[in-house]
C-alpha cells in the first residue's frame, strides 16, 4: 500500500493533487450525463443524436439501464471508455445497487466500445454470438477511424472487448433481481442484433431495431428481413420503447420504422420497373416525408441504393 511522509507540506499537497486530478478529469468529461426515468426502475442517458464528431464526442446513442432487486443492469455502454464511465457514473447517482451485467444489443460502435470501462470494474459482458463475431471482425477499423475522428484523448483506453457471455437466440434472463427477455429475431438489423424488454413494466430497450425519428441503417440488412423482426417486436405489445438512437416513444415507433422500409421497398421496385438505374435512385425516391428524421442526409440515399441491388438481384435470380 502506498503511504506519504509524515510531513506538513508533504500530506496537504497529496489532496491538492488529487483535486486537481479529478477536476481536470471532471472538465475533460464535461458536465455529467443526467439519468430520466422512463418507467419503474427504468432509465435512459440520452445519446446527442447526430453522427459522431467531436462536438458531440461520439456519445450519440442512448444507454439504459434497469434496477432490480439486487442490482442493475445496464443496456448499451456508448462510444468509448470514457462514454462508458459517464454511463456507470450516471447509474451510481441513482441507486447504490452493484451493476451485475451489461447488455450489447448490437455491434455497433455507438454503443460497444464504452464496454471496456464495465470490464476493468469486474462487470461483465453479455452480446448474441453472432454480434460478438461480427464486432471482433472489424470493430478494431472502426477504433481507429473514431480515433482519427475524435481524437486520442477521447478515446483513450477504449478497446474492443471480448464478452463473458455469449448467447444464440431468445434467452430468458433473470438476474439482480428482475426478469429480462432477450429477443434475438433471426434477421433483423445487422447479426446477432438484440432488443431487451423489461417484463416488469414493458419497456422494449429496442437497441438499433427500432431508431426513433432516425433513417435507419441498412448496411448489415435489408428492409424485408427487418420488418419481419419489427412483427416479432410489435408481437411483444409492449408499452414503451427505448431506442438506441433517438427518444424515448411508445411502441407505435415500431410502425413507423416499418413505414419506411414498407414506402422505400414500393418507391424502389417501381423505379426498377420503369428502367431506373442504380445511380438514380436516389434521387427517385427520396421519401421527403423522412427528411425531418435524423440520418436522413447520410444514410437514405445509402439505403435505397442497397435496396435496388436487392431487387435486381432478385430479378436476375427468376
Amino acid at each position: 500500500m502506498l503511504r506519504c511522509k509524515r510531513n506538513a507540506s508533504t500530506l496537504a499537497f497529496v489532496p491538492f493533487v488529487a483535486l486537481l486530478a479529478a477536476h481536470a478529469a471532471a472538465q475533460a468529461d464535461g458536465p455529467p450525463s443526467a439519468a430520466a426515468p422512463v418507467a419503474p426502475g427504468v432509465y435512459v442517458v440520452s445519446g446527442t443524436g447526430g453522427d459522431p464528431e467531436p462536438a458531440n464526442r461520439g456519445r450519440v446513442a442512448n444507454a439504459a439501464f434497469v434496477i432490480g432487486d439486487h442490482g442493475v443492469v445496464v443496456i448499451d455502454s456508448g462510444v468509448s471508455y470514457r462514454h462508458g464511465e459517464v454511463i456507470i457514473a450516471a447509474v451510481r447517482r441513482v441507486t447504490a445497487r452493484p451493476i451485475r451485467l451489461l447488455i450489447l444489443t448490437h455491434p455497433s460502435q455507438e454503443v460497444v466500445f464504452g464496454a471496456a470501462a464495465f470490464q476493468a470494474r469486474g462487470i461483465p459482458v453479455l452480446m448474441h454470438r453472432d454480434a460478438a463475431l461480427l464486432m471482433a471482425s472489424r470493430c478494431d477499423a472502426c477504433l481507429r477511424r473514431l480515433e482519427e475522428t475524435l481524437g486520442a484523448t477521447e478515446m483513450g483506453r477504449t478497446r474492443v472487448v471480448a464478452p463473458e457471455r455469449t448467447i444464440a437466440g431468445n434467452t430468458f434472463l433473470d438476474v439482480a433481481g428482475t426478469q429480462l427477455l432477450l429477443i434475438a429475431p433471426r434477421h433483423s438489423s445487422a447479426p446477432g442484433a438484440l432488443a431487451v424488454l423489461d417484463q416488469r413494466t414493458g419497456t422494449l430497450m429496442a437497441g438499433a431495431l427500432v431508431p426513433v425519428a432516425r433513417v435507419p441503417d441498412l448496411r448489415d440488412s435489408d428492409g424485408a428481413h427487418w420488418r419481419v423482426a419489427l412483427d416479432t417486436l410489435r408481437a411483444t405489445r409492449c408499452a414503451r420503447l427505448i431506442p438506441a438512437f433517438g427518444p424515448v416513444a411508445d411502441c407505435t415507433a415500431i410502425d413507423a420504422t416499418d413505414r419506411y422500409f414498407a414506402m422505400l421497398d414500393d418507391c424502389v421496385r417501381a423505379a426498377f420497373a420503369r428502367g431506373v438505374g442504380l445511380a438514380e435512385i436516389g434521387a427517385e425516391c427520396e421519401l421527403r416525408a423522412f427528411a425531418d428524421w435524423d440520418g436522413y442526409a447520410t444514410l437514405h440515399r445509402a439505403n435505397a441504393s442497397r435496396a435496388f441491388l436487392n431487387v435486381e438481384r432478385a430479378a436476375l435470380t427468376q
